[in-house]
């Protein structure tokens, strides 16, 4: 009798620690997968696509070197005097009336990049040291006209006439119109890889100040180059 109540309460010391143990085992694996997620959660990247952004955009339009190109105005008109026959109006040139003009006229042209165009889709992030990014189109633009006065000729006959301001200045338009197509290739290319050299140069510590090693500065495969006067 004393036997099986012996063997009766091993049985049940057994099943009890079979008991705990089971419940420490659930209890290990609850916290395990509980805290794995928090474990495995990504970490937010150091900096953010805006804070990027401003950083390039604060340096605005970066201008390079510059090219000037220089074009001579040369103009001949003649006064006359319009008189009406039988009800037509025919100009009538006067005799010694002629006027020539020289007019030296010199264009100044810069390239630049405007960075304030720049939005988080052109820039690619991987992890938190590399970076692409794809900049905008190289913009090359009229920055001065200059007309050098002191060599400038006007040859007047005695009855010749000034050139009057609107007529001036339709001539210098027309100046720097030739002007920008004497512009050769070469030139234009120039101008467009010194600007893309300025913006690397000036974005690459900007960029390294905010924690990237790994930098890419492109621009599109079919970038056209633009002209603004």
């Amino acid at each position: 009798m004393i036997g099986e109540r012996y063997s009766l309460s091993r049985r049940k010391v057994a099943a009890m620690l079979m008991l705990a143990a089971a419940v420490m085992v659930a209890v290990i694996v609850c916290v395990t997968r509980c805290q794995a997620p928090q474990a495995e959660e990504e970490k937010p990247r150091a900096v953010s696509d805006s804070t990027i952004v401003l950083a390039i955009q604060r340096h605005s339009r970066l201008y390079t070197a510059e090219t000037k190109v220089k074009k001579t105005i040369r103009h001949t008109m003649r006064n006359a005097i319009s008189i009406e026959v039988a009800g037509l109006k025919k100009n009538i040139g006067l005799p010694r009336s002629q006027t020539d003009i020289e007019i030296p006229v010199s264009v100044t042209y810069k390239a630049y990049i405007d960075l304030e165009r720049i939005s988080s889709r052109d820039i690619t992030v991987v992890g938190d040291t590399a970076i692409h990014i794809v900049l905008p189109d190289p913009v090359i633009t009229e920055t001065a006209v200059t007309i050098d006065h002191d060599k400038a000729r006007y040859n007047r006959q005695l009855l010749g006439r000034r050139l009057t301001t609107d007529e001036e200045q339709r001539l210098i338009t027309t100046a720097k119109d030739d002007a920008w197509r004497g512009l050769t290739d070469n030139d234009r290319h120039a101008m467009v890889e010194t600007a893309k050299i300025s913006a690397t140069e000036t974005l690459i510590p900007q960029l390294q100040t905010l924690g990237f090693r790994l930098i890419s500065i492109d621009y599109r495969r079919d970038f056209v180059i633009w002209h603004n006067d």
